[in-house]
């Protein structure tokens, strides 16, 4: 039996709370959004949360943009403080959590809030389930990450990842 995503007009009103939403967004299952933040949908962006819902959380200020044809599955979260954008043709895949703020330093007192770093994912990139991607994290085009990754730092573009911490599996052959 195929699956069909719910019209348009369905999906757009399950994400009314976004700043913009582009053409023909497809929603299955529930997306949670919070804040007070922006959060802005491309073109053809897919949220398949049949499995459990996603979650896009943008504080005061803060920006989370989605490019065209994007797909986002089920449990996954993108929390900003600052700044995430998706890149055009990127996957997210299952309980990924990308996080572009610790919410509490690791020394010292545990009640300052540090600075939020920006995350960025490139054109094409691909997340592995239960990845989770820290503040500072940047997948250039291409980019690869493998299931269970956490990711910190920039990675470069055509080149898989795996582990934690993240550790180079196989480069793109240059053409």
């Amino acid at each position: 039996m195929m699956m069909l995503g719910l019209g348009p007009t369905v999906a757009r009103l399950k994400l009314r709370r976004c700043e913009s939403v582009g053409l023909r967004p497809t929603v299955w299952g529930r997306v949670w959004i919070h804040g007070e933040g922006e959060i802005q949908v491309g073109h053809r962006v897919l949220f398949d949360a049949r499995m459990a819902p996603i979650e896009l959380h943008a504080q005061r200020g803060a920006r989370i943009v989605l490019d065209d044809d994007v797909t986002i599955e089920g449990g996954s979260s993108i929390e900003a403080q600052s700044y995430v954008t998706v890149g055009a043709r990127s996957r997210l895949g299952m309980w990924c959590k990308v996080l572009d703020n610790m919410y509490h330093p690791l020394r010292g007192n545990r009640h300052a809030r540090p600075q939020s770093v920006p995350i960025v994912l490139e054109e094409g990139v691909t997340v592995g389930s239960r990845s989770i991607l820290l503040p500072g994290a940047h997948l250039q085009r291409g980019a690869s990450v493998a299931p269970g990754t956490v990711i910190s730092r920039r990675i470069p573009a055509g080149v898989s990842v795996g582990g934690s911490p993240a550790r180079v599996l196989r480069r793109e052959v240059a053409r």
